[in-house]
């Protein structure tokens, strides 16, 4: 099992706060990590940055049970042989990132590019659709997960994006 979180460099820039959590987060994500490695017959590494971690935003979740979600479909995608191989080939590695900072202040809408404040609980049903991955991509072979404290169903649309790609 290889965790892979942040270079060093970004290691020293983290406040005991992210350095506490980035270690909490690494040990709590193991045996899921290992499970779909085990499943998926790969090396799969989990990428994060711990500097984008605000734990005033994480409170009263869990952000690594959300990764360990992700992983859990990875792996349950294995468990079907024919799925298993492309997998393998598909998935290179795994992002579980933190959410950047907002472009425009909280309670704002940008009109100027047409674009809703997804944080109104007014406008949660035009921003996110419970049909459309939400926050869950792959790309170059990387299935990034870009972690939201409100997100269900993440092993769901997980395997609903991983089945996207293997057509």
């Amino acid at each position: 099992m290889v965790l892979l979180s942040t270079s060093a460099l970004a290691d020293e820039k983290l406040n005991p706060i992210q350095k506490e959590a980035k270690v909490s987060f690494e040990k709590s994500i193991s045996s899921a990590l290992n499970a779909a490695n085990t499943a998926c017959g790969t090396r799969l590494k989990v990428k994060t940055h711990f500097h984008r971690f605000k734990p005033e935003e994480w409170e009263g979740a869990n952000y690594a049970s959300q990764c360990m979600e992700l992983l859990n479909g990875v792996a349950s995608m294995c468990e079907r042989p024919a799925s298993k191989k492309a997998i393998a080939k598909k998935v290179t590695g795994v992002a579980c990132l933190f959410p950047p900072p907002p472009l425009f202040p909280k309670g704002t809408q940008p009109a100027l590019f047409g674009g809703l404040d997804c944080t109104n609980p007014a406008n949660k049903k035009s921003c996110y659709s419970d049909t459309a991955p939400r926050h869950i991509t792959i790309w170059k072979g990387v299935l990034t997960y870009d972690m939201h404290k409100d997100d269900a169903k993440i092993a769901d649309t997980t395997r609903a994006v991983l089945e996207e790609a293997m057509k």
